[in-house]
């Protein structure tokens, strides 16, 4: 009795301490506070709704323990009043006492069962709060999931920007090694000219030589005729000098001079055939590094054969077409710096010929001053002779060769340099019989040259051929999109007819109430029906259907026709694959075209087997059709129905070739985007199925606690009328109850010392 007095004093003392809100919660008299705890509320309510329960279920637990709190300050505040009121007022009996304590203890049974029915309902709240927090751990793990996957596409568009950017470089290294070509060319071009001019001068000074020559002999015939006697000898020695001594006081110094000065020449001339010599070793040089550059090109178009035919690989091959474009760029550096050598080379060849042809005509011009002079000074050569002889044999000795001061002697002597120098011109004479060859050979190699950038530029060609097919494959793909498009609205019109075919055989009000799924079947059993009315429209519509099944079976021609037609598209796609032969950036795109024509191969597989099958469900449709005036005309209008589904199928077989290489990449977007849809709705299934199952705790616990309010209310009922109070009648509060009931125990407090 006093834990019952205690409940009832602290809940009138949260009565009067909390704000309306509260004391709704509690109050006894309205019940609403049990409103929000009926059974009629729904499991199926939406999540917000179920939050929103869980929290005033928090909100109302927090008040409880707030009410434990409270009870002791309530129960001692009431004992006293109660002590102070009602001690001396009503006497009580024995009997009335046995009756109290009978009933105290029934209600101390009861609030223990309340309690441990409180503390279970506390720990399920616990429980429900620990799997609201772990619902709320999937929903951001959901969220997080999310964000990876955007993550992860924008990752993705990345890669795709970063390997376009790749290819865009790629096309410009090539671009700028075929402009290095066309300067090479040029460059090739331009030495080659220089060297042909290089030839026509060395023609001029052969000529020049050999205009001196003639009048060297000229001069030495002269020299003859004027002196034949003793004269003969000096006239030999002028002619061979191209000098004149006579009248001349001092001829030998003349003659000395003029050996010296031969010996010059000689030397001379030894300087360019050493030049001749350097220019053919540089000439030879060239023509090795021509043939090198030949082969490196004859390299590198085996090496772009090679990547054409590697470009059905994967992106791997990518890095390597452009590791091995990096070395056919760094090989042309290579190769423009050998032109850049032999240019210099070149160049210094030139200007030796240069400084060749400076020195010619200088020594052009002196001939020409000699001649004038020796003619002048012929006429005083005769009394130095025999000094002069002596002079030359001491001239012409040499330490193997001893010259006597004779005639004889000092013309052999002479003769046989004259050998030596015609020998050296026949070695020259040689040398140029080279000079010509080489240049032929590095004719046939820029013949070569031309030939294998002829080859590129074809490959070039080739190429933008290719790229403009892709092009008008891309097109054909986009006009698959717009033909997918009609085919869903085709789809619709299907809809659209099965709609007024139900509508027809009066099966709109069953069909609604089944469904789409089964309205085929309803109207299959429709059709039964039908059919078993009349007999003879069956043996009419056999003949329709196997005119119809002509009608197929030409079609299924067409159709057969028409795969033989995307076999001859298959070989050309193969072509197309052969062709494909220089750019490696072309590479993925091949493959993706490949994996369009494999998919849309299949798409078309599927497409008729599902044409099959609609034509199946067609013949069984029209061999079920039923015989009275009625669906006589119904089955007409069937007909014209069927006919037009049998045209748009012919339009469908029409537009099936021009979309089945389109509707490949479109069927691998939506598989994706189905797996995906797929994937979350699994998820989003799994969390329905754990917010139902979580409802359906909350249900329970509701119930219980709804349960728990009503038994509160059958014993505050109980309470009240063992106090004599009518509680159908009258209003009461709580804290009148609670007042009586410490009446009662306060009049007899021995009682209540001993219950305790």
């Amino acid at each position: 009795m006093s834990e019952v007095s205690s409940i009832a004093s602290g809940a009138a003392a949260r009565i009067r301490s909390e704000p309306p809100s509260a004391a709704r919660i509690i109050d006894a008299r309205s019940n609403d506070a049990f409103r929000c705890y009926s059974s009629n509320t729904s499991p199926w309510k939406s999540y917000t709704e179920v939050q929103e329960q869980v929290n005033l279920i928090r909100r109302q637990m927090d008040e409880n323990e707030d009410f434990a709190m409270s009870r002791s300050t309530g129960r001692k505040k009431s004992r006293n009043e109660a002590q102070k009121d009602y001690l001396l007022e009503v006497p009580i009996t024995r009997e009335q006492m046995n009756h109290y304590r009978h009933s105290a203890e029934t209600a101390r049974s009861e609030l223990a069962a309340l309690h441990v029915k409180y503390e279970s309902s506390q720990s399920e709240l616990l429980d429900l709060r620990s799997k609201l927090s772990s619902r709320d751990a999937t929903l951001q793990e959901l969220k997080s999931e999310v964000e990876n996957y955007k993550e992860n596409n924008a990752r993705q568009a990345s890669l795709i920007s970063s390997l376009r950017g790749r290819v865009q470089e790629t096309e410009e290294e090539t671009g700028i090694l075929a402009t290095s070509k066309s300067r090479a060319e040029l460059t090739m071009h331009a030495v080659i000219q220089e060297n042909q001019e290089l030839k026509e001068n060395i023609q001029e000074l052969e000529e020049r030589l050999k205009k001196y020559y003639t009048q060297w002999e000229e001069s030495k015939h002269h020299a003859s005729r004027n002196s034949r006697n003793f004269e003969e000898f000096l006239t030999h020695l002028s002619g061979c000098l191209e000098m004149d001594i006579r009248g001349r006081e001092q001829p030998q110094d003349l003659l000395i001079s003029k050996v010296s000065e031969q010996h010059k020449e000689n030397a001379v001339l030894k300087g360019r055939i050493f030049t001749l010599e350097e220019t053919i070793n540089v000439h030879e040089t060239e023509s090795k590094a021509s043939r090198e550059t030949i082969m490196r090109l004859v390299s590198e178009v085996n090496r772009e054969q090679k990547k054409s035919a590697s470009s059905t690989q994967e992106t791997d091959t990518l890095r390597k077409d452009l590791e091995l474009a990096k070395e056919a760029k760094q090989n042309l550096e290579r190769e423009v710096k050998i032109l850049q050598d032999r240019l210099a080379a070149s160049h210094r060849a030139w200007e030796a010929c240069k400084q060749e042809l400076i020195h010619v005509k200088m020594s052009s011009s002196e001939l020409g001053g000699s001649l004038k002079n020796i003619q002048d000074e012929a006429k005083a050569t005769h009394g130095f002779l025999n000094a002069f002889k002596e002079r030359m044999a001491a001239l012409l000795s040499s330490s193997s060769v001893t010259v006597k001061p004779t005639e004889e002697a000092i013309v052999e002597r002479i003769r046989d340099v004259y050998s030596k120098v015609e020998s050296k011109k026949i070695i020259v004479s040689q040398l140029e019989t080279r000079i010509s060859k080489l240049n032929e050979q590095l004719q046939n190699q820029t013949d070569l040259h031309q030939e294998a950038l002829l080859r590129a530029k074809k490959a070039e060609e080739h190429l933008e051929d290719i790229q403009n097919r892709m092009a008008r494959v891309e097109g054909e793909l986009v006009s698959g999109d717009v033909m997918r498009d009609s085919l869903s609205l085709e789809k619709q019109k299907y809809l659209r007819f099965l709609e007024q075919l139900s509508d027809k055989m009066k099966l709109s009000s069953v069909t609604a109430d089944i469904g789409f799924d089964m309205r085929l079947e309803a109207c299959l059993a429709r059709a039964e029906q039908l059919a078993k009315l009349e007999g003879n429209a069956i043996i009419e519509n056999k003949t329709l259907a196997h005119s119809l099944q002509r009608k197929l079976k030409t079609q299924k021609e067409k159709l057969e026709s028409r795969e033989l037609h995307m076999d001859l598209l298959r070989k050309k796609i193969a072509q197309l694959e052969e062709e494909k032969q220089v750019r490696s950036a072309l590479a993925m795109e091949r493959d993706d075209a490949n994996l369009t024509v494999r998919k849309l191969q299949k798409k078309v597989e599927r497409l008729q087997k599902e044409l099959s099958g609609a034509q199946l469900a067609n013949t069984e449709l029209k061999a079920k059709l039923a015989d009275t005036n009625e669906l006589k005309i119904r089955t007409l209008e069937q007909h014209k129905a069927i006919e037009g589904l049998s045209e748009s199928l012919g339009k469908l077989g029409k537009v099936k070739e021009k979309t089945e290489k389109r509707l490949v990449t479109v069927k691998s977007e939506l598989d994706f985007r189905e797996q995906e849809a797929r994937e979350e709705k699994d998820r989003y299934k799994s969390m329905l199925e754990a917010v139902s199952s979580e409802l359906q705790t909350l249900k329970k616990t509701m119930e219980d606690i709804v349960k728990r309010e009503r038994q509160l209310a059958d014993f505050r009922e109980v309470v009240s009328r063992l106090l004599g109070l009518n509680v159908s009648t009258l209003a009461l509060p709580d804290y009148e109850i609670i007042k009586r009931l410490e009446r009662m125990v306060y009049s007899h407090p021995h009682h209540v010392v001993s219950c305790a």
